[in-house]
């Protein structure tokens, strides 16, 4: 899948750049509201719109996070099977941990699973059940990556 990535890629891409054109079209179309009154006061239109944008602008911000993080996770896969070939407990831990932050921000809720269950593992001396948490959380991170379109080793 290494060589046939870039109409992938490309789409990835576009879709990315169509929502970051949706959300600041959105943002310079809503006018600035201070302090608004509550509705059913008679001094606030009432808007089914309203209610739905804070929806929109949450979803905006997780895409734009998972953009982020996609940039940023083959260095921390790599980080994580290090540390975890070579023992480190400790490094493991940090940077499941620091993946863990970056990773509840965006709408990846297989990834962030899989990692809660690396941390919550690491807490324990159980080696079996830290491998088996190590192997979720590295086929999760595989994935989010190659359907990503990644074109590096997974």
């Amino acid at each position: 899948m290494k060589g046939n990535n870039r109409p992938l890629v490309q789409r990835f891409t576009r879709n990315i750049a169509d929502t970051a054109q949706q959300l600041l079209q959105q943002f310079m179309q809503t006018p600035a509201q201070p302090d608004r009154p509550t509705t059913g006061t008679g001094l606030m239109p009432e808007s089914s719109t309203d209610a739905v944008a804070p929806g929109r602008i949450r979803q905006s911000f997780a895409n734009e996070m998972l953009a982020e993080l996609l940039i940023e996770l083959p260095d921390y896969q790599g980080e994580i099977s290090q540390a975890y070939q070579t023992g480190d407990r400790q490094g493991l831990r940090d940077h499941v941990h620091r993946l863990l932050g970056a990773v509840a921000y965006c709408e990846a809720p297989e990834l962030e699973s899989a990692l809660r269950t690396l941390h919550s593992s690491l807490a324990t001396d159980e080696t079996d059940r830290i491998d088996s948490a190590y192997v979720q959380a590295r086929s999760a991170i595989d994935n989010v990556l190659r359907y990503s379109g990644h074109y590096g080793s997974v």
